[in-house]
């Protein structure tokens, strides 16, 4: 029997599957674009980009988005979604006040959500960048 390969294909669909969740788009699609960026995924960002200008988020806001911490262009909720994703992504800590936050400003099917919605672009993020080169 022969061993078949990992299709990027089949992953993108299965975080494309996450677009449907109880999470607001503009938050899910910044916190795909954050995921990209700690990842050092420039492909994979791509399409999070055009559904960014489709939602309405401004082009100066995906510009900051490195810095959101510093910048006032992000909301509450955008905030607390974007130190949940660099806490996740980079730490993988149980830092209490980013949790405690994350807590109390997103309904458990939202932070189940976004929790999902970091770690389907993560797992694209490296099967992309494995088999690109």
């Amino acid at each position: 029997m022969a061993r078949q390969l990992i299709d990027v294909k089949d992953i993108y669909q299965a975080s494309r599957g996450i677009r449907q969740c109880s999470l607001d788009p503009s938050i899910r699609c910044l916190a795909e674009l954050r995921t990209c960026q700690l990842n050092g995924c420039e492909g994979c960002s791509h399409s999070s980009l055009a559904e960014a200008e489709a939602l309405g988020i401004s082009k100066d806001k995906v510009e900051q988005l490195a810095d959101w911490a510093t910048s006032s262009s992000f909301s509450a909720r955008e905030r607390a979604a974007l130190a949940w994703c660099d806490n996740f992504i980079r730490e993988h800590s149980n830092n209490s006040d980013i949790r405690r936050q994350a807590i109390e400003t997103f309904s458990g099917s939202e932070l189940a959500d976004l929790t999902l919605t970091i770690q389907l672009t993560s797992t694209l993020n490296r099967v992309s960048r494995k088999y690109a080169n």
